[in-house]
């Protein structure tokens, strides 16, 4: 695996450690809908990512993982929105999320 590919997933390994421990303080009652879907989003990301070196056909992971980015960037505006994460967490996830997809697009045009 080449070194930006394992920075990709060394980040998106730190950024999973870091919403975890967000979304195990999400009220109980959204934490079986909103927390489940941005760990497994997340989760999910970071193991496409991981995988994708691994395939002759990477290309289909990225975009599955690029998907999955998509979807984070909902759900948190969406933690946000209804103040599961205070604004300083968001500014951070936000950020987390727009460096993972500038390597990701980069990867992916690498690669195509």
């Amino acid at each position: 695996m080449a070194a930006e590919e394992m920075l990709i997933v060394k980040k998106s390994y730190e950024f999973s450690k870091w919403l975890l421990q967000h979304t195990g303080k999400f009220p109980k009652s959204y934490r079986f809908s909103v927390a489940v879907r941005i760990e497994s989003t997340i989760l999910d990301f970071t193991e496409l990512v991981a995988v994708a070196n691994m395939h002759t056909n990477r290309l289909l992971l990225l975009r599955q993982a690029d998907e999955n980015l998509t979807r984070l960037r909902l759900l948190i505006c969406l933690s946000h929105d209804m103040q599961f994460l205070n604004l300083k967490s968001y500014e951070y996830g936000s950020r987390q999320i727009a460096e993972l997809g500038k390597m990701l697009g980069g990867w992916m045009k690498k690669t195509a």
